[in-house]
């Protein structure tokens, strides 16, 4: 159920609830706008039906609204075509209906679920003339903002639609009634998201993922050139401020002896370009087949950077988990796109755990099933918007994968590791829950990485200077899934580890970690509006740099 609740008939609402997909689906309601181009081909690209209908192993029935029967889809065969200026878009053919209706650009498809087994879709023409913009304005601000709320939450990067948008349409009140806009266009007319291959939703602005968009069906509106230019001078404006805080607040506590004052700069010297990520950063279009037999060792995909520099090792990790799935997973990945390469491996994790658990090397944090902390009441009260929010359902699991994988028997990363694994044990001495110990070890991990990668320093050596350049420079650039929660959660892992190494004896004053602790809305401020600046901005250069000075001065 947790990975292939759709395909078995379950939809999940959220961690607690799950609901059969058919009772979700009956007497549905959504609109469908098709562009003119695929109107005067006769077409309605299947994109418009997504989540609400699977583009695979499913026949779909299309009637009228008098019942009769429209047309039957086998989305695994002939009945469907590909668009002619996308390749990887497939397309119904309605030109009898659209002629039948008098159908014209502009007008919309209002769409009807009508049995949920055997799948029955009704179609209705809405002339243009006849929209009522006004009778669908908040059920459009209502289903914007739940989705934007649910992509933020996600630690993926590329998140599914249907595990985004179905459960949003399952439990609203207007799921049955005169439909809205249609949720494509709100993502892509709003700016904060990227709706990529019309089926992914990302928060992330990064160029290398710009390929995937080439030819979707629904593209980004653009901005007139002076909407954007005075979009940038708001966005300018907030981010002035914010240095100026950042100033004060820094000037401030160099006053109180907390440092000298003097910002570190090794990540920033590193050549990080914007949006290029750890195992991103060469990202294009000629990555798509990343997973084919030739697998390149740098492509784009977050690998440790060890076995980058060791391809034997490299390859020879690759065959094991090859050899490791069931039964024909590793032809599905062969033929798969990078993103779809991560969702299918994702889905065979907890397979591989129990049949290849060599796979994984072994951590010293215990691992418990979300089920023995979901109902904790007992984290803690530095979480500040809560725990439940910030450990997304899919993150427990692979986060810790992660910090797996980066362990090795370098000392400095080794001593890091030692001082985490102590650190959990500590906290739970002290009456913590399992849930604030795991989260605060994933956020540690992160500042081990930064504090050994760039200074060769071990968590213990950690000061003032080099994490106000992760929080502020580091984890907003480097971290693919930042979010501003998880800034927050950084500086309270920040500040609660460094008070336990000053209750060791291993540092005489923790004051430091106090006072950036103090600082953690500023942090998640730099995240925000990090991800309000859009790659597609003429000032985009201008913002980076304002955003994150004086590291980029």
């Amino acid at each position: 159920l947790r990975w292939d609740g759709l395909t078995l008939g379950w939809l999940r609402l959220n961690r607690h609830e799950l609901v059969p997909l058919r009772v979700a689906l009956q007497g549905l309601r959504f609109r469908c706008v098709p562009r003119p181009a695929d109107v005067d081909r006769g077409l309605l690209p299947l994109a418009h039906l997504q989540p609400f209908v699977g583009l695979r192993g499913i026949t779909v029935q299309l009637c009228d609204d008098d019942g009769a029967l429209i047309t039957r889809l086998d989305l695994d065969a002939d009945s469907v075509f590909q668009l002619p200026d996308n390749f990887n878009a497939r397309a119904c053919d309605l030109s009898a209906w659209y002629a039948r209706t008098g159908f014209a650009a502009g007008d919309s498809i209002l769409v009807t679920t009508r049995r949920a087994e055997p799948l029955t879709l009704q179609l209705v023409r809405e002339p243009a003339v006849e929209f009522k913009p006004s009778a669908v304005a908040a059920q459009d601000a209502e289903l914007l903002n739940a989705i934007v709320d649910r992509v933020a939450r996600s630690q993926l990067t590329l998140i599914p639609s249907d595990e985004v948008v179905l459960p949003i349409f399952a439990a609203a009140s207007w799921r049955t009634t005169y439909p809205g806009t249609p949720w494509q266009q709100l993502v892509t007319q709003d700016g904060r998201m990227h709706l990529i291959d019309d089926i992914f939703l990302t928060s992330q602005r990064h160029p290398a993922l710009r390929f995937f968009s080439d030819d979707e069906v629904f593209a980004s509106v653009a901005q007139p050139e002076h909407d954007q230019m005075a979009a940038s001078a708001d966005l300018l404006t907030e981010i002035d401020a914010l240095q100026r805080d950042l100033r004060r607040t820094r000037e401030d506590d160099a006053d109180q002896g907390l440092w000298d004052g003097q910002l570190l700069r090794a990540s920033a010297a590193y050549g990080v370009v914007d949006g290029s990520q750890r195992g991103f950063s060469e990202l294009d279009g000629s990555d798509n087949d990343s997973w084919s037999d030739d697998w390149d060792p740098e492509g784009p995909f977050e690998i440790d950077e060890r076995l980058a520099e060791d391809p034997a090792a490299l390859y020879e990790a690759r065959r094991r988990l090859l050899a490791a799935l069931p039964p024909g997973v590793a032809d599905e990945l062969n033929d798969a796109r990078p993103e779809e390469a991560e969702l299918i491996i994702a889905r065979h994790l907890n397979y591989l755990l129990v049949h290849e658990p060599a796979l994984f090397p072994r951590i010293d944090v215990p691992l418990e099933t979300s089920g023995d902390f979901a109902q904790d009441p007992d984290i803690d009260a530095d979480d500040d918007e809560g725990w439940q929010d910030a450990w997304d359902e899919n993150d427990d699991l692979v986060s810790e994968l992660d910090e797996a994988f980066w362990d090795n028997d370098d000392t400095v990363s080794t001593r890091s590791g030692e001082l985490i694994s102590q650190f959990s044990d500590y906290l739970s001495e002290m009456g913590k829950s399992a849930a604030t110990a795991r989260l605060r070890v994933r956020d540690l991990h992160i500042v081990a990485d930064f504090l050994a990668s760039f200074y060769g320093r071990t968590l213990a050596e950690g000061d003032y200077a080099t994490l106000d350049e992760c929080l502020f420079y580091f984890y907003p650039r480097r971290v693919m899934s930042s979010t501003p929660r998880q800034a927050r959660s950084i500086c309270t892992a920040v500040k609660q580890f460094y008070r336990f190494m000053l209750d060791r004896g291993e540092i005489s004053d923790d004051r430091f970690a106090v006072a950036l602790w103090r600082r953690r809305d500023q942090a998640a401020r730099v995240v925000e509006l990090y991800d309000q600046i859009s790659s597609e901005s003429p000032n985009f250069e201008l913002l980076i740099t304002r955003l994150f000075k004086p590291y980029t001065e």
